[in-house]
């Protein structure tokens, strides 16, 4: 027995490419055994499949077979430097200029893939431009809307060659022209005018930089109210190194410099609150203590996470109010572009609330009437507001 073992070996040897793969697979295969499992990427920003539960419905229906095909591809030993490898291969091998939904333009600068309004966004951006003329009309006057361009249209020279982007001009034409010019704030004259001398957007992540997009829209926003905008050089801003963002994780692209991001440290306190059915509000036990529930503007602890950005405001809250050292009151209806331009306008407002309309269902005008809101800015990306299905509580 002995001997046909080492005949068997003998013969292997002849083979080490052979051999060397048996023995790679099965150190893998135990490898993966042990390996520990994770419930979230941060290099992916998403979570991760589990172990599903084992039933014979599911598997002859062949559920259980997909979802632990699932399972095994985002738990695999060493998924994050597979991810890396694809990307490498890809972009030096075969010079794709789109890996996973980002587009990879000049610099480096990476866009997200936004070629065509998908036939449910053109149904859902008629619904949303309906909803909000008519919340305008009955709140003439107060109502403005900054609906801000894609970093794909303002720098359109960065992008690759014959990239079939989105006229995204043309969408935005119709939204300021079906809601009024008087309504809106267009920042494109501004951005276009600018580019060359800030940088508006991140190279890796799909918002605008606070020193560069969010301060000139907050200048612009104060134009437009009679306000003097608050002057800011770059030793004001407090930089956080070493930022990739949402979209880099698309593409994980081997070679990506990181962005820095920049905030206004600002002494300014934020209750976040949790509302009832009925509209009452009380403080949320998640923030603060029992004796003192408000928070700082900013969540420090994110600044040695992936995802930095979420760093302002403590992320996407429901409602919000934030104590300003101005005059009035604001109320803010947002997506996370908001985030980091709503510090600016502390020093002109005395309260601001702040809502995300995937977090809150009430009746606007209710909140509006009990709180006494004087204006309403309406923030979001253009990319985000087309498809955005939470708006209904705009609704009298």
């Amino acid at each position: 027995m002995k001997q046909n073992l080492h005949d068997k070996m003998a013969k292997l040897r002849k083979y080490p490419v052979l051999l060397f793969f048996f023995i790679f697979l099965f150190a893998f295969l135990l490898l993966d055994v042990v390996w520990p499992k994770r419930a979230e990427s941060q290099l992916e920003r998403r979570q991760l499949a589990q172990r599903p539960n084992f039933s014979w419905s599911k598997l002859l229906s062949n559920e259980w077979t997909a979802d632990y095909d699932k399972y095994t591809k985002d738990q695999v030993v060493g998924r994050d430097g597979w991810l890396k490898l694809q990307s490498r291969s890809e972009r030096l091998l075969f010079a794709k200029e789109e890996i996973g939904g980002a587009l990879i333009g000049d610099d480096g600068q990476l866009f997200t893939k936004f070629f065509a309004l998908k036939p449910m966004e053109e149904r859902q951006l008629k619904t949303n431009l309906k909803i909000l003329g008519s919340f305008m009309e009955r709140h003439e006057g107060d109502i403005s809307l900054m609906l801000v361009p894609s970093a794909s249209l303002i720098e359109e020279d960065r992008l690759p060659f014959h990239a079939p982007i989105l006229d995204e001009n043309a969408y935005l034409d119709q939204v300021f022209s079906t809601l009024g010019e008087e309504n809106c704030i267009d920042l494109r004259p501004l951005f276009a005018e600018n580019k060359d001398r800030y940088q508006l957007y991140y190279n890796t992540d799909h918002h605008w930089t606070t020193e560069g997009g969010a301060y000139l829209a907050y200048q612009e926003f104060c134009r437009q109210n009679g306000m003097e905008p608050v002057s800011y050089t770059q030793d004001d801003f407090t930089a956080v190194p070493g930022f990739y963002g949402t979209t880099y994780s698309k593409c994980v692209l081997w070679n990506e410099e990181p962005d820095t991001l920049r905030y206004l440290d600002l002494p300014n306190r934020m209750t976040v609150w949790e509302t009832s059915g009925t509209g009452e509000l009380t403080p949320s036990s998640s923030f603060g203590t029992a004796e003192d529930p408000t928070v700082g503007m900013y969540d420090l602890s994110k600044q040695t996470d992936a995802d930095k950005y979420a760093m302002f405001l403590y992320g996407n809250n429901g409602y919000s109010t934030i104590e300003g050292t101005g005059e009035g009151s604001l109320l803010i209806i947002k997506d996370s572009y908001a985030n980091s331009m709503i510090p600016f306008l502390t020093k002109h407002y005395a309260k601001i609330g702040v809502i995300d309309p995937r977090g809150y269902k009430l009746p606007i005008d209710d909140l509006m009437e009990k709180e006494g809101y004087e204006k309403v800015l309406l923030l979001f990306n253009f990319q985000s507001f087309v498809g955005n299905n939470s708006l209904a509580f705009l609704h009298g």
